[in-house]
């Protein structure tokens, strides 16, 4: 632990728990590597240079440990598309050694049936502090986990994000049964067990923000190794004297925590990232496995072609809205930022994986019935709850007008032709499935589902249209 404990403190605990890792023999000065991962979407590339630099570091080191904090799964087609979604990722991650994972809201996005299958095949622990699964399909997670090196006790702790409705970033179909609880406040609920351990660390799901608020809120964690918000933390933070970290997204980096003890007592910390594409070695045998898994003929077919790059989420996002309003006959469409989930289309060939790489959650697509009115209400909730734009829209086009806090004053909706909404008429509107479920709008309608995924109405599209042109595409203006 560190210098500053009490020494009150500590006598109680030797009274207490007289097994306590305190009263173990620490001749020696040990030096820990904890190597961590976030948000890797589960992507496979640099897993064999992951394997490479973790050999590597177990002959540097007098430990190595190798942790993730979430989001292992969506973003990947040769994963998501796998005959059994999410396992070649699972396998990787059994061959590399990781030892941990935190829960992350993409974990929830095959659905309870398979996620259970999934962490039944993990050879390492899922942890959370701030999720009952006792109504779910799903094995509870623990709430924390311990590592102990040669009497050295290291404690993990897992914390997952909230939105808004105090649910994770995830369809909310996939959480039913699931209470989830604050988790700041989850982790005031272990504090109290910070001195029976050599090291207290935080494994959060939470974004780069919430970490900085745990980390000024309670000074038991030594480190927190986050996620959530894809953040690459070169150099590490100290805030209230807890260490905070976190190795960007997908598997381009891997953290490096090195925590030394002396006689059991943690007397120094470090962190930095490690770029993979430019370590050299690399697991050959891994490597062949990788090739294996990505060998999918299915996801490498051709569907049509970009005229040009198709760039950015206003572009990518008009192709969303586009191909919903043309294959259903719909007025309008909207689709959300975050549900965008890669940043271009090259120009040239698309493939049916570029399309499941963009849009990977399998969402349906909902039709609505809707007034003007209640269109507004659905653009004002989403302005409100970002803060910023974030729903692009298909069918025409919306301006935002803020006064000088950015409040959002009025919202102008225009048609194709450049025409405002008429205030009697209804308008038939296409969401994705997640939009739908957890956004709060105004809507008589009841919706109804066309039976089709957003991902698969794209391929669709393209095919139909055969060549595509986003090149400047925006329909949405903040004045």
């Amino acid at each position: 632990m560190r210098p500053f404990k009490t020494l009150l403190f500590a006598l109680v605990a030797i009274v207490l728990f007289s097994c306590s890792n305190r009263d173990g023999d620490h001749d020696n000065t040990a030096r820990i590597a904890i190597l961590h991962t976030n948000d890797m979407h589960a992507s496979l590339k640099e897993m064999p240079r992951l394997a490479a630099y973790k050999k590597e570091m177990e002959n540097k080191y007098d430990h190595v440990i190798l942790i993730s904090a979430g989001d292992i799964f969506s973003g990947n087609p040769v994963v998501d598309f796998y005959k059994e979604k999410g396992y070649p990722m699972i396998d990787m991650m059994n061959r590399v050694g990781y030892e941990i994972s935190t829960i992350g809201n993409h974990e929830f996005d095959y659905g309870q049936d398979i996620m259970r299958q999934r962490m039944k095949e993990a050879n390492f622990k899922f942890i959370c502090a701030n999720m009952d699964a006792g109504d779910a399909m799903i094995p509870q997670p623990a709430p924390y986990t311990v590592i102990e090196k040669e009497n050295i006790k290291l404690f993990f702790l897992g914390l997952l994000e909230l939105g808004n409705e105090g649910l994770p970033s995830t369809h909310p179909d996939k959480v039913k049964g699931i209470r989830f609880s604050d988790p700041l406040k989850a982790a005031g609920e272990y504090a109290h067990l910070e001195g029976f351990y050599n090291a207290f660390i935080g494994l959060t799901h939470l974004g780069y923000e919430t970490d900085k608020r745990l980390a000024k809120t309670y000074h038991q964690f030594d480190a927190i190794i986050g996620g959530h918000s894809h953040t690459l933390m070169e150099e590490p933070e100290v805030i209230n004297e807890v260490l905070l970290t976190q190795a960007g997204d997908d598997l381009e980096f891997v953290g490096k925590l090195v925590l030394t003890f002396t006689k059991g007592e943690l007397t120094d910390r470090s962190a930095s990232v490690i770029n993979l594409k430019e370590h050299d070695s690399s697991d050959r045998e891994l490597e062949e496995l990788v090739r294996g898994y990505q060998n999918n003929e299915a996801l490498s077919r051709v569907i049509g072609t970009a005229a040009g790059p198709i760039t950015g989420k206003e572009e990518l996002g008009a192709l969303f809205t586009d191909a919903q309003c043309a294959m259903h006959g719909l007025d309008f469409s909207f689709q959300n930022r975050g549900g965008i989930r890669i940043h271009k289309i090259p120009k040239g060939p698309i493939k049916v994986k570029t399309v499941y790489a963009l849009d990977p959650f399998g969402n349906e697509l909902i039709r609505y019935n809707m007034s003007s009115a209640e269109i507004r209400s659905l653009i004002r909730y989403s302005f409100n709850r970002h803060d910023n734009i974030d729903l692009i829209m298909g069918g025409g086009s919306y301006t935002v007008r803020i006064n000088k806090e950015d409040k959002l004053q009025d919202i102008i909706i225009r048609d194709q032709s450049g025409n405002a909404l008429h205030p009697d008429s209804t308008y038939s509107v296409g969401l994705n499935s997640y939009v739908a479920s957890s956004y709060q709008f105004d809507h008589k309608d009841e919706g109804k589902s066309l039976y089709v995924t957003t991902a698969q109405n794209i391929i669709d599209f393209i095919r139909q249209q055969d060549t595509v042109d986003y090149s400047g595409a925006n329909r949405v203006a903040v004045e």
